[in-house]
């Protein structure tokens, strides 16, 4: 039996000796090892016994074993199977209970399907380095009971999602994330803080679901991704490229000038609610 936490150091460093475990870069896999930062995250994110939690990359349950303290069901995913056979004896009284452990790509789950059964409600998670970027927007088009979001992830992804228009890291992820999100970037963590210690700190960031509209989010996204594609060029010159918009230069300069930009502006100037209206603009039925 261990004593203290399984994200202390020492506990974190003995598990992954004791299973033989080699932690695998192509999985993004870093562990926090540090309680405190922990008992934050859920403190910040307010878990409750209310609550069911989305857990991406449990990994061996240090963020799980927080999660649990505070009385919420979670519904943990881990591709690894090594590391589920550490959480399967780590979490063996509270599986079927408290705990829905599932061996699974988190990039190939259906959470509607899954917000549905457990009724998820907050998406709190260290996201694997790898695929969060994908993951965040994956979980928020498909679970709408999800509201919420609390998640570490690599800084200079959350430092995208936050960018301001103009910003140099202002993109067409910038964008997509902040139709569906409110995002708050809220502290910072060391590389230190994880094993093995990455190239790179983290960011701690919550997320507030957004009412939107009746559209298309797919052929928003795809709208979205076409404005991006030739940023160093003017919009009018980059989005023509798509063959839906091909032959609507003269529409795009006509709604830009009603958002009171001109014909040399290019994709990083112009904000969500100015795509959403060049958007809907563009497809009116």
């Amino acid at each position: 039996m261990m004593n203290g936490y399984i994200s202390s150091p020492s506990n974190t460093a003995s598990l992954l000796k004791q299973y033989d475990i080699r932690l695998k870069k192509a999985y993004g896999q870093n562990f926090l090892i540090d309680t405190n930062i922990l008992k934050k995250i859920t403190s910040y994110a307010g878990v409750g016994k209310n609550d069911c939690i989305l857990e991406i990359g449990s990994g061996i349950g240090s963020l799980t074993e927080v999660l649990l303290e505070k009385g919420a069901n979670i519904v943990c995913i881990e591709l690894d199977s090594r590391m589920t056979g550490v959480f399967k004896h780590l979490f063996s009284s509270h599986l079927g209970s408290k705990v829905v452990l599932m061996e699974q790509d988190g990039m190939k789950v259906d959470y509607q399907e899954l917000s549905i059964k457990y009724g998820l409600n907050k998406f709190v998670s260290n996201l694997p380095y790898k695929v969060a970027a994908p993951l965040i927007l994956k979980v928020f088009c498909q679970a709408d009971s999800i509201v919420e979001a609390y998640l570490t992830i690599q800084k200079d992804i959350a430092d995208r999602i936050t960018a301001a228009v103009g910003d140099k890291n202002y993109s067409s992820y910038t964008v997509k994330a902040n139709y569906i999100a409110d995002f708050k970037n809220c502290f910072l963590i060391s590389r230190n803080c994880f094993l093995p210690r990455p190239n790179v700190d983290s960011s701690f960031i919550e997320a507030k679901r957004k009412k939107v509209g009746p559209i298309d989010t797919n052929a928003f996204f795809s709208f979205v991704d076409s404005c991006f594609a030739h940023r160093r060029k003017k919009l009018i010159n980059s989005l023509p490229k798509d063959p839906v918009y091909q032959d609507k230069v003269n529409e795009v300069i006509s709604y830009l000038r009603l958002l009171g930009k001109d014909e040399s502006v290019r994709a990083e100037e112009l904000s969500v609610d100015d795509y959403l209206a060049l958007f809907k603009g563009l497809n009116k039925s």
